[in-house]
């Protein structure tokens, strides 16, 4: 009996899989949450980059500090990432990278990990972008 015991091996395939799984499950669900990290960094700055060009060179849409708001908001929301909670700064006549006299808008957006799994992610992701003062 003991003997046969040890020579039935049909559930070993099940025991490997329950003991690897949650560490395979785990590094996969960080993959994805990382990459959304980094999907939702990159949009902000796009974003950032859209929004101060439209302020600079003074297009209809982008006429006040609420408009221009507004603005980066539709432009984050086609791009699939909600800045309704979005602290949206805008400044003229800054200095940036050592450059004076530069338009300047600023996104910091609180970012939730949607599974806790990345203990280094950031809790706010922020992005500044800078275009040059049209005179």
């Amino acid at each position: 009996m003991a003997d046969r015991w040890r020579a039935d091996t049909s559930a070993v395939t099940a025991i490997e899989f329950a003991l690897t799984a949650p560490v395979l499950l785990a590094f996969i669900f960080m993959l994805i949450e990382g990459g959304r990290l980094e999907w939702t960094r990159q949009v902000l700055q796009e974003v950032n980059t859209n929004a101060v060009r439209c302020m600079t060179l003074g297009q209809d849409t982008c006429g006040s500090t609420s408009a221009i708001q507004n603005y980066a908001r539709s432009r984050g929301l086609a791009w699939g990432v909600s800045l309704d909670n979005a602290t949206i700064t805008v400044a003229t006549g800054q200095t940036c990278g050592g450059v004076s006299g530069m338009n300047r808008i600023s996104i910091a957006l609180p970012y939730n990990s949607v599974i806790g799994l990345l203990p280094a992610a950031p809790n706010v992701l922020s992005s500044t972008a800078c275009y040059p003062a049209i005179t």
